[in-house]
Protein backbone atom coordinates (compact mmCIF):
# COMPACT_ATOMS: atom_id res chain seq x y z
CA UNK A 1 0.00 0.00 0.00
CA UNK A 2 2.81 2.27 0.89
CA UNK A 3 4.48 1.81 -2.87
CA UNK A 4 1.84 2.67 -4.36
CA UNK A 5 1.52 6.00 -2.98
CA UNK A 6 4.77 6.67 -3.41
CA UNK A 7 4.16 5.79 -7.00
CA UNK A 8 1.45 7.26 -7.38
CA UNK A 9 2.97 10.50 -6.15
CA UNK A 10 5.85 10.39 -8.50
CA UNK A 11 3.94 9.65 -11.11
CA UNK A 12 1.91 12.98 -10.37
CA UNK A 13 5.23 14.66 -10.10
CA UNK A 14 6.22 13.42 -13.63
CA UNK A 15 3.13 14.54 -14.97
CA UNK A 16 3.14 18.28 -13.56
CA UNK A 17 6.93 18.33 -14.71
CA UNK A 18 5.87 16.90 -18.43
CA UNK A 19 3.44 19.73 -18.53
CA UNK A 20 5.12 22.57 -17.10
CA UNK A 21 7.75 21.89 -19.47
CA UNK A 22 5.03 21.62 -22.74
CA UNK A 23 3.89 24.97 -21.43
CA UNK A 24 7.06 26.99 -21.44
CA UNK A 25 7.91 25.24 -24.94
CA UNK A 26 4.92 26.48 -26.18
CA UNK A 27 4.75 30.00 -24.57
CA UNK A 28 8.59 30.84 -25.18
CA UNK A 29 8.84 30.02 -28.83
CA UNK A 30 9.16 32.91 -30.92
CA UNK A 31 6.38 33.54 -33.02
CA UNK A 32 4.49 30.28 -32.26
CA UNK A 33 7.74 28.62 -34.31
CA UNK A 34 8.22 24.99 -33.66
CA UNK A 35 11.38 24.06 -32.04
CA UNK A 36 12.46 21.34 -33.95
CA UNK A 37 15.92 19.82 -32.65
CA UNK A 38 17.12 19.33 -36.05
CA UNK A 39 18.01 23.40 -36.76
CA UNK A 40 21.36 24.93 -37.50
CA UNK A 41 23.62 25.54 -35.14
CA UNK A 42 24.86 28.86 -35.38
CA UNK A 43 28.17 29.54 -34.14
CA UNK A 44 29.87 33.15 -33.50
CA UNK A 45 33.22 31.63 -35.13
CA UNK A 46 35.35 28.36 -35.58
CA UNK A 47 37.00 27.66 -32.39
CA UNK A 48 40.65 26.89 -32.68
CA UNK A 49 40.94 23.76 -30.23
CA UNK A 50 45.10 23.98 -30.47
CA UNK A 51 45.00 27.35 -29.47
CA UNK A 52 42.93 27.07 -26.25
CA UNK A 53 45.19 24.50 -25.28
CA UNK A 54 48.25 26.31 -25.91
CA UNK A 55 46.79 28.77 -23.78
CA UNK A 56 45.78 26.50 -21.09
CA UNK A 57 49.16 25.45 -20.73
CA UNK A 58 50.88 28.75 -20.43
CA UNK A 59 48.20 29.83 -17.90
CA UNK A 60 48.70 26.26 -15.83
CA UNK A 61 52.83 26.89 -16.19
CA UNK A 62 52.31 30.46 -14.78
CA UNK A 63 50.10 28.86 -12.06
CA UNK A 64 52.91 26.24 -11.53
CA UNK A 65 55.79 29.29 -10.88
CA UNK A 66 53.71 31.07 -8.82
CA UNK A 67 52.60 28.19 -6.51
CA UNK A 68 56.72 27.17 -6.37
CA UNK A 69 57.18 30.79 -5.17
CA UNK A 70 55.38 31.05 -2.43
CA UNK A 71 56.42 27.32 -1.35
CA UNK A 72 59.86 28.34 -1.94
CA UNK A 73 58.96 31.44 0.32
CA UNK A 74 56.88 29.58 2.87
CA UNK A 75 59.83 27.09 3.54
CA UNK A 76 62.78 29.79 3.95
CA UNK A 77 60.71 31.34 6.38
CA UNK A 78 60.54 34.99 4.23
CA UNK A 79 56.43 34.61 3.98
CA UNK A 80 54.68 36.34 7.08
CA UNK A 81 51.19 36.11 8.01
CA UNK A 82 49.96 38.75 10.87
CA UNK A 83 46.57 38.55 12.09
CA UNK A 84 44.75 41.94 13.20
CA UNK A 85 41.87 42.43 15.12
CA UNK A 86 39.51 44.65 13.34
CA UNK A 87 36.43 46.56 14.54
CA UNK A 88 33.34 44.29 13.48
CA UNK A 89 30.78 45.53 11.85
CA UNK A 90 26.96 45.05 13.47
Amino acid sequence: MRSLRYLNTVLTVIAVLLTVNVWTLWTLTPGGDAISPATEAQAAGIANAAQQRYDMITVLKKINADTGELKSMLKSGSARVRLEAGSQQQ
